[in-house]
């Protein structure tokens, strides 16, 4: 799948299939690095510079202030040295060839309550469970969540009316939550004009033994 496309056809085809088992961006963390992912979690794909990740820009992170944490590309991930405590979070994206600007937006970690992203799956207690969706700051309700989880086990969710959505996690281990939405707007990025944006949205957390 995804044979030798250039960013505008990738983009097309992240578009085409953006959902479950569709290719996202999430983020591991191992104490001070995180890492960040391209390819399907749930089939254990990470793309490489050979294949498919050297046509996605180097994320940004996204912090609070101050100083934010440079992002290197490696063979098969983007590393975030000397990340902070707390939450990391990182985005990135492209316009196609249909004026679709598709916005990858991942974060590792569940303690923040309050999202900086346009997309973001924000805790209503720091570690809880419960989830309210965000999008530009407001929650947006009805809209499918996907929880990938060991041993490869998956669970769409919907959001309620309040945009909140309880994030099961029955098995010890990583998680990767999984969110889009398409949003009717007009822009430009780099000079490429673009009608509407793709939000693709991940949250990684492992919860407590």
């Amino acid at each position: 799948m995804l044979k030798k496309l250039g960013l505008s056809a990738l983009l097309l085809t992240v578009a085409a299939t953006t959902g479950a088992q569709a290719h996202m961006i999430w983020l591991e963390r191992d104490g001070a690095a995180a890492r960040a992912y391209f390819g399907e979690w749930a089939e254990d794909l990470r793309e490489t510079e050979d294949t498919h990740l050297k046509r996605i820009p180097t994320p940004q992170a996204v912090t609070r202030g101050g100083a934010a944490p440079v992002v290197t590309r490696a063979p098969d991930h983007f590393a975030l040295a000397a990340v902070s405590a707390g939450d990391v979070r990182v985005r990135t994206g492209g316009v196609n060839d249909k004026s679709s600007y598709t916005l990858f937006q991942a974060k590792v970690g569940r303690e923040d309550t309050v999202g900086l992203m346009a997309l973001e799956l924000v805790p209503q207690t720091a570690g809880g469970s419960v989830f309210t969706l965000l999008l530009n700051g407001q929650p947006l309700p009805k809209t499918q969540v996907t929880v990938f989880g060991p041993p490869k086990w998956s669970k769409e969710l919907r959001s309620d009316d309040a945009g909140r959505v309880t994030i099961p996690t029955p098995w010890p281990g990583q998680y990767v939550v999984e969110a889009s939405h398409v949003e009717k707007q007009d822009g430009a990025l780099d000079g490429k004009p673009y009608n509407q944006i793709r939000h693709v949205a991940t949250l990684t957390c492992t919860p407590a033994p």
